[in-house]
């Protein structure tokens, strides 16, 4: 019963982070500026309203002839509701445990930073502060299935420089660097207890549902590279094609648990653990077309390397294989279409329409990754003030179906049944100013 438990205590630790919300991908994060909000993201790498463009495609940085500032940030409410269901939810709700919870995704901020600076009339720099990566979920501490639910948080930060050179009027190149630092947090906690485990139950679980199985914090710094090319027609009809590199992590931390030793468990000692973890490539081809002096159009496709992500292993301090849990995600894609409208010298209005494919596949399925197909409806606006300043405002509301969810335990017979799905809603301010 020891190594059973040690072996729960780990692999609730392994999903703390692959749990997402819903306004992404599985833990993706699409949210890089408010302007491409407000158009669903769609011809992102082509477009180029502003400094904020090389946070998708560094080569777009030359239909800069100045330097060039962006900064804001994209709110998210997103409102997941989680659904127990089947004998385990019913055990629990005769124990007095919660079975049911709503908004089970905590609301995020999701800053942002880019600056765009010509060298001369071939050779531009930028720098970008962003994210790729996210979530944040919570579940009451006495939940009837603990092991699976509890709380989780995942933080990511990319610092990413770059470098664009116009080859011609028709192409133009970029590339950059990804320092990507990742923060960790994990907690879970006893459920329903399993049946027919008798005595053993008092010895494992103290203090009945709700004895902490686990807690993990960690973080990690990994690197990788992006690259981009711009091709233009013309100034009103352009086409971008993008690439991102898959980082690797190793979370390192403290672990510990509330498990008595009597079965396995530290009794509330920590002890040093991490956790392997690959944050996927993602590829993208985008365009733009301004049909009139009013109206522009835009489009996207972009694939992610889900399929990167097979696998997770935790390991103790001496390198000894803790877990080996199978992941096996599917690689998605994520199309958007949109257009903007120029009204006039100061206002310039914009909306969207995008979904998203999920790439977990049903059969592992969890509560800790709400993650299902979604569908993006979205509104934006730029007022420019003057030449120099314009300020952005974006709202998007994103449907997701519910789904049923079967959840593999580790000390239960049979797995436990939930239904989930929800919404979001997310709003972004950002501010723009020329040199």
């Amino acid at each position: 019963m020891s190594q059973k438990t040690l072996k729960l205590s780990v692999l609730a630790a392994a999903i703390a982070v692959v749990a997402g919300q819903v306004h992404s991908a599985a833990f993706q994060l699409a949210e890089q500026n408010t302007t491409g909000l407000g158009r669903a993201y769609s011809g992102e790498g082509a477009v180029a309203d502003n400094a904020s463009v090389l946070g998708r495609n560094p080569a777009a940085m030359t239909l800069f002839d100045r330097p060039a500032l962006s900064t804001g940030a994209v709110y998210i409410n997103p409102e997941v509701d989680v659904e127990g269901k089947g004998a385990y939810a019913q055990a629990g709700q005769a124990s007095g445990m919660p079975t049911d919870s709503k908004d089970i995704a905590d609301d995020a901020v999701v800053p942002f930073f880019y600056y765009v600076h010509p060298i001369n009339e071939q050779w531009v720099a930028g720098f970008g502060a962003f994210t790729n990566y996210g979530l944040a979920t919570n579940y009451p501490n006495d939940h009837f299935a603990g092991e699976v639910a509890g709380k989780t948080s995942l933080k990511t930060l990319n610092l990413n420089p770059n470098i664009a050179f116009r080859v011609n009027n028709r192409l133009s190149l970029g590339a950059g660097l990804n320092a990507v630092y990742a923060d960790a947090e994990l907690v879970r906690h006893s459920g329903v207890i399993p049946a027919g485990l008798g005595p053993m139950g008092s010895v494992l679980f103290p203090e009945g549902a709700g004895t902490e199985t686990a807690r993990l914090a960690g973080d990690d710094w990994g690197y990788g590279w992006n690259a981009g090319l711009l091709l233009e027609a013309d100034e009103h009809n352009r086409w971008a094609l993008t690439y991102r590199s898959e980082i690797d992590l190793t979370l390192k931390g403290d672990y510990s648990n509330g498990i008595s030793p009597l079965g396995g468990g530290l009794g509330g000692q920590a002890r040093a653990g991490s956790l392997d973890l690959t944050l996927p490539a993602i590829a993208e081809l985008s365009g733009y077309n301004r049909v009139s002096n009013d109206w522009a159009f835009h489009y996207g496709i972009m694939w992610t390397e889900w399929s990167s992500f097979k696998e997770l292993k935790a390991v103790d301090q001496q390198g000894n294989q803790l877990l080996h849990k199978d992941e096996n995600f599917k690689n998605s894609w994520r199309v958007s279409a949109g257009a903007t409208h120029y009204l006039n010298e100061q206002w310039t209005l914009r909306g969207g329409l995008a979904y998203d494919k999920s790439p977990v596949p049903e059969e592992y399925r969890s509560i800790s990754i709400p993650d299902v197909d979604r569908t993006w409806y979205t509104l934006g606006a730029t007022y420019a003030y003057n030449q120099n300043l314009s300020v952005d405002a974006a709202f998007a509301f994103l449907h997701g179906k519910k789904v049923d969810v079967r959840e593999k335990s580790e000390l239960l017979p049979a797995p436990y049944e939930f239904r989930s799905g929800g919404n979001a809603y997310l709003f972004g301010v950002q501010m723009n100013y020329r040199f």
